[in-house]
């Protein structure tokens, strides 16, 4: 399994199951890093006729808001801003387009409506989000094709090979240490491969394995509590600060992050095993096969070579940049940017193997998710559906933190959490002039609770890759998945009510 990509040995489990099955890490298939899988696609059904039903709603919503004459205290901008936001959050909501498609129609929609400007909703794909964004995807990219990050897992996986449940939490740590440096969907389709080989290794039954079920949850989950740990682990972070920097012109660091999320963090990482403990029965299984596949994993690495020094230098520097100076002194993408130019320089990457990491499909959404909440503040439309909305209920900073943390959160299970974020944070922007709440602290509470989605499959992208794996239901999920949500809503509460006043957030 090493970088230098060694003829396997075909007697080894780990290398047998993988040419079976053609799990092989993206530096030995020389093609595109791994998206999520996705499961067989199906004759239509009632997913598909709802899904019909709710963009017909949509787009039949959006027409009467168009043509519909102007409500009292909103603009003929606004009424025509809310149109296009109804109709891109439904095709959100329903996945019937791509959402960098959807997030195009926004910006043409916008100035085809006279909402805005076109050059202003133009504009919105330069904003300082979707370069932060692309080095992220670059610097993410330098981790996996030099196979540092492959090397730190394994490494840390064979502190906890002692026992079933000893490894099935190190998948969880590591998903989530993982995660600190990478995106969370990354992070899962690395591990992916690993927990494919221990679960073959053990003759798990898909779908019945109850220690499967612990093992992919694991893996998952890890990574999804994690990736709030720094703004590197999910990319809806970049949507957050680049509207945070849209609408107020400040920024957050990396430490100030770190330090609002580290106990969003570890209470989701004590909670994720006493969860996944009360909803899946013990299941004895004989541990011997899956050490030796992560013992032969380890000895295939091989010593460190010199992209992977010269990756490690470079994104150490980044991150201390991003510590030190990284939104006060200096743009955090311009970091980002000058870390991903030096992957670059010191040959860490080619230009044909970066444009493999860069997801044009979630930069494309950031793009039109910043424009659509610029229409929406600018035109007064968000003030007024809140205005509608409270009818005269004055929340308080503490309510209003909170109240977005949670919709957030309850939007990201049927929608992207990054849809979820665009949808949110404008209206929440909007409150928080009335409420008197910290921006900062709302882009934070937002950004937590879009990300802490774990109900269904879809949900997000490390529920998607474990559920292609074959070995867990959707009722599994659904099990599973709404007792960790009520105990993530509570962590997130108690941490904003507690945690964030002390560090002066609230």
């Amino acid at each position: 399994m090493s970088v230098s990509r060694e003829a396997p040995d075909a007697t080894s489990p780990f290398d047998s199951f993988a040419l079976r099955r053609s799990f092989r890490w993206p530096d030995e298939r020389g093609a595109r890093p791994p998206e999520p899988p996705r499961p067989p696609l199906r004759s239509a059904g009632w997913e598909e006729w709802g899904q019909r039903l709710l963009v017909t709603i949509g787009v039949l919503s959006s027409i009467a808001i168009y043509f519909a004459p102007s409500a009292d205290g909103l603009s003929i901008e606004g009424r025509k801003a809310f149109s296009v936001f109804v109709l891109c959050t439904t095709l959100w909501i329903s996945n019937a387009l791509p959402y960098g498609v959807t997030a195009l129609l926004a910006v043409a929609g916008l100035g085809l409506t006279g909402a805005m400007k076109p050059t202003d909703a133009y504009s919105s794909f330069g904003s300082s989000a979707i370069f932060f964004l692309m080095g992220i995807f670059l610097i993410g990219g330098a981790l996996t094709d030099t196979g540092l990050s492959k090397r730190c897992a394994l490494l840390m996986l064979r502190r906890f090979d002692h026992s079933p449940f000893s490894f099935a939490m190190g998948m969880m740590l590591t998903g989530a240490f993982a995660t600190v440096w990478m995106p969370n969907q990354a992070t899962t389709a690395m591990l992916f491969p690993i927990a494919m080989e221990v679960a073959a290794a053990l003759h798990l039954k898909p779908k019945e394995s109850e220690y499967g079920k612990l093992l992919f949850f694991s893996m998952a989950w890890g990574a999804m509590v994690g990736g709030n740990l720094s703004f590197l682990g999910s990319s809806r972070a970049a949507l957050s600060l680049g509207m945070l920097q849209k609408s107020y012109g400040i920024g957050i660091g990396f430490a100030q992050w770190m330090v609002a999320a580290a106990p969003v963090v570890v209470l989701g990482l004590i909670t994720t095993p006493l969860v996944l403990r009360a909803v899946i029965r013990p299941e004895p299984v004989d541990f011997g096969a899956a050490r030796r596949v992560i013992e032969r994993a380890v000895e295939n690495l091989g010593p460190m070579r010199r992209p992977q020094y010269h990756a490690l230098a470079i994104i150490s520097l980044t991150i201390a940049a991003w510590v030190s100076v990284g939104g006060r002194r200096v743009d955090l993408a311009v970091i980002a940017l000058l870390g991903a130019v030096a992957l670059f320089v010191f040959k860490v990457l080619t230009w044909e193997r970066a444009e493999r990491h860069v997801y044009w499909n979630i930069v494309l959404m950031y793009g039109g998710a910043i424009a659509l909440g610029s229409a929406l503040d600018k035109t007064g439309a968000a003030r007024w559906l809140l205005q509608g909305v409270l009818d005269g209920y004055q929340p308080s900073a503490m309510a209003t933190i909170i109240g977005a943390a949670v919709l957030a959160l309850l939007l990201s299970e049927v929608m992207s959490n990054a849809a979820a974020l665009a949808v949110v944070l404008p209206l929440a922007f909007t409150l928080a002039a009335q409420s008197g709440a910290s921006p900062v602290a709302l882009v934070l509470a937002v950004s937590f609770g879009a990300g802490l989605d774990f109900v269904f499959p879809m949900s997000t992208a490390p529920n998607t890759i474990i559920f292609a794996s074959g070995y867990l239901k959707t009722s599994d999920f659904l099990k599973a998945g709404l007792l960790m949500t009520a105990a993530s809503i509570l962590i997130l509460i108690a941490v904003v009510m507690w945690w964030w006043p002390l560090i002066g957030l609230v």
